[in-house]
């Protein structure tokens, strides 16, 4: 599941500076490539991804041949024995299959209509054989080798059209493609798929817009989540953010703990390399542990939380705003998820306390579930007045756009 901008260190993108010869060296005995090497320029194979097959010039054509064998072997033969040593090797069996075959057959042809001991029917017959199967061979790995070709075709624009790879036109004219800097949009894009897919319990893009708009409206500099899972959220949140502030995801599950440091950490190291400064993520830090625990350990002494973001256990959802609310800056907004599905069940607590107490004004956002646009669901959209609840801070008009849309 784990990315590691896979297609920046594969085999075959391979900089231009080592040359046809040091590829070929690279490629088979699987040396690493330094990353530096492979900044700020397109790669061969990035050149020569073509969309158009049958277009560019004959050099092209040529280079392109190359970097079809410049992949990965499918299995362990294709490691030892490239193909095109398999199709040298299979061809000349073949063919030396043939002459032997021919030899021994007029010889036998001879001893049958003048008499004597030379070849035998059995040797023939094994000659024969050895041809056939030589010829067999060499027929499959050819047509492997064309159905792998129009294979990566097929990938190539798969990848166009979900947005992993973008067409250009080099300074020659040639309509090329290469894939994309594997940064926050890329991981986005990654972790939607797999949710619609699989049905995981991100917010979807839905609600990630909603959540991005209250961000991009209370510019908080300090925002707190409470329910990492595998980053999605935290990389839209850390999106809108925007730099030189501050995420804080806490996660209780281990293993969805470290699979969010992982995304997250691409997301916002390719930032650094593909986005412009003002464009590029806010710090976000993953917590493992409690946040029930983790909250009133680790924010003494810290700067207040301007935006506290819920989508943890649902009945839980009050504990982890009381565990907060002492570190909570006045005007604080707080946003909680599943606040429509789980309205009778596990978050009716939470709802009646922010509903009903004088330290908030509340109001739900409706929308629908993620992945399901048959069921209604909504976020709990809070915005905290202060301990004493005196002074009375008017409703954003943001949300009240969103809710009435």
């Amino acid at each position: 599941m784990l990315l590691k901008h896979k297609h920046r260190l594969s085999p075959y993108c391979i900089p231009s500076e080592f040359g046809r010869k040091g590829a070929l060296i690279a490629t088979r005995s699987r040396l690493p490539i330094r990353r530096e090497h492979l900044k700020r320029q397109p790669c061969k194979a990035q050149r020569q991804s073509q969309e158009d097959p049958q277009g560019g010039s004959s050099d092209g054509k040529r280079r392109k041949a190359i970097e079809d064998e410049l992949r990965d072997p499918s299995n362990f033969l294709e490691y030892f024995v490239p193909r095109p040593l398999r199709l040298v090797l299979t061809g000349s069996g073949a063919v030396s299959c043939l002459i032997a075959t021919v030899i021994t057959g007029t010889q036998l042809l001879s001893d049958v209509k003048y008499g004597g001991g030379g070849a035998s029917a059995p040797t023939v017959a094994i000659n024969a054989a050895g041809c056939l199967l030589f010829a067999a061979l060499f027929t499959a790995d050819q047509r492997a080798a064309d159905t792998r070709i129009a294979r990566r075709d097929e990938v190539r624009k798969a990848q166009v059209s979900i947005g992993d790879r973008e067409v250009y036109v080099n300074k020659e004219g040639e309509r090329m493609s290469r894939l994309k800097e594997v940064n926050s949009d890329w991981i986005i894009r990654r972790l939607e798929r797999w949710g619609q897919r699989d049905g995981m319990p991100f917010i979807g893009p839905q609600k990630g817009a909603l959540l991005q708009q209250l961000v991009r409206e209370r510019q908080p500099r300090q925002v707190v989540e409470v329910g990492t899972m595998c980053g999605y959220s935290a990389l839209l949140i850390a999106q809108a953010m925007g730099p030189g502030r501050q995420l804080i995801s806490i996660e209780a599950d281990w293993k969805w703990a470290l699979a969010a440091k992982r995304f997250v950490w691409q997301g916002t190291q390719g930032d650094k390399s593909s986005k412009p400064a003002q464009q590029r993520c806010a710090h976000v830090d993953v917590w493992f542990g409690n946040a029930l625990k983790q909250i009133p350990e680790q924010f003494r002494g810290r700067p207040s939380i301007d935006m506290l973001f819920l989508d943890g256990t649902p009945s839980e959802t009050l504990q982890y705003l009381k565990a907060a609310e002492p570190f909570l800056a006045e005007g604080a907004t707080v946003v909680a998820d599943n606040a429509g599905v789980f309205a009778n069940g596990g978050m009716k607590p939470y709802l009646e306390y922010v509903r009903s107490d004088s330290k908030y004004s509340s109001e739900l956002v409706k929308c629908k579930l993620e992945w399901r646009d048959d069921v209604e669901d909504g976020m709990e959209v809070s915005q905290y007045r202060g301990v004493l609840g005196s002074r009375q801070l008017e409703r954003p008009e943001l949300v009240q756009k969103v809710g009435e849309a």
